[in-house]
């Protein structure tokens, strides 16, 4: 469900304390709603998460506003921006995807005629690195088989589309919000799937015990069973007691709504673990190959701001602005499919 109001959460103050109580109320439900509405049964449990909600909301509104101011995306800016020319082939390909990514579309469902003069959005792609051979001018001398590193941005996406930038980085805040409380309910998820995991192991490792004290003849199986090969009886006792501590200390982190509240707060409170930005200098010629500080090659030196998402994740970001002139009308898949289909007949 959409909670637009927490837009209003990032309008003015950014420093802990100065957030508004009632609205502060409502991201606490909205970290509740987004993780387990259970929850509310702890008691105060607004109160308990009070300082948490607060340091994630604290940090999400710091860490936009660090991102540098938006740059201007049409065909003039790319034949000036070096960091749009790496991040697009043409600026054909950077119009295609102003007009035709799914934020854009989605904004202009929403949004009635006449569009803004000038739009802004954040713009995302994920940045490839990939080792190759390539050809290179060492004074006179054409060298080949050089190693050689390419940059290609994939993945292209448009988001957070206003007339605005501030209205634009509001959204991003929220849904920086968003995903901190994704990360928290993943935690609570994870406790609880390890301790199927290892309830299940419990139980094989259990059955196991059954059949080799069957096998060392240790009940009334000696009266009829014919002599076996030695088990070793004190090695699955001590993985039987290895995985009981294990199971104990999970039971004791997450068997109470308590403890899965203390685990949320946590989460929120360390929004640094699971939320960075970093920057990335590159120098790249016109083909996108790295090129060193020290080389004779035409290049340009650029950096890129990457938002870093948990351990395996990243997503090259940067804010831009445009005019809505340069949208490219969208196609008619109705009309398209009609006239398929009759030049078919």
């Amino acid at each position: 469900m959409a909670f637009r109001f927490l837009q209003s959460l990032f309008t003015g103050a950014s420093q802990p304390g100065k957030f508004d109580k009632e609205l502060m109320l409502m991201a606490i439900e909205r970290v509740v709603d987004g993780t387990d509405p259970r929850l509310r049964a702890v008691s105060h449990y607004r109160r308990k998460l009070w300082d948490s909600v607060e340091q994630a909301i604290d940090f999400v509104v710091t860490f936009v506003n660090t991102l540098s101011p938006a740059i201007t995306a049409d065909r003039q800016g790319y034949m000036t921006d070096p960091r749009l020319r790496a991040l697009f082939a043409s600026p054909d390909h950077l119009r295609e995807i102003l007009s035709f990514s799914d934020g854009t579309r989605n904004y202009l469902k929403r949004t009635a005629d006449p569009l803004p003069v000038e739009l802004y959005a954040g713009l995302a792609a994920v940045r490839v690195e990939k080792n190759t051979l390539g050809i290179e001018m060492d004074g006179e001398i054409l060298r080949r088989d050089v190693p050689q590193t390419t940059v290609s941005f994939c993945d292209h996406r448009l988001v957070c589309l206003t007339d605005n930038e501030q209205d634009t980085r509001r959204e991003l805040m929220r849904r920086g919000f968003d995903f901190l409380i994704e990360m928290a309910l993943q935690r609570l998820t994870t406790s609880r799937i390890q301790k199927t995991q290892l309830e299940q192991q419990q139980r094989q490792l259990l059955q196991q015990k059954s059949s080799l004290l069957e096998k060392a003849q240790v009940g009334f199986e000696s009266l009829t069973a014919s002599n076996q090969e030695p088990v070793d009886l004190d090695a699955i006792e001590q993985q039987l007691q290895d995985l009981e501590t294990e199971l104990g200390q999970l039971r004791a982190d997450s068997a109470t709504l308590e403890q899965h509240l203390a685990k949320v707060a946590e989460t929120l409170s360390e929004p640094a673990h699971y939320l960075q930005l970093e920057s990335i200098a590159l120098t790249l010629d016109h083909n996108n190959t790295k090129v060193t500080a020290d080389s004779p090659r035409m290049a340009n030196s650029m950096t890129f701001e990457e938002i870093v998402m948990g351990k395996n994740r990243r997503i090259t970001a940067l804010f831009v602005r445009f005019p809505s002139s340069e949208l490219l009308p969208q196609p008619d898949f109705f009309k398209e499919a009609q006239r398929l289909l009759h030049s078919v007949r």
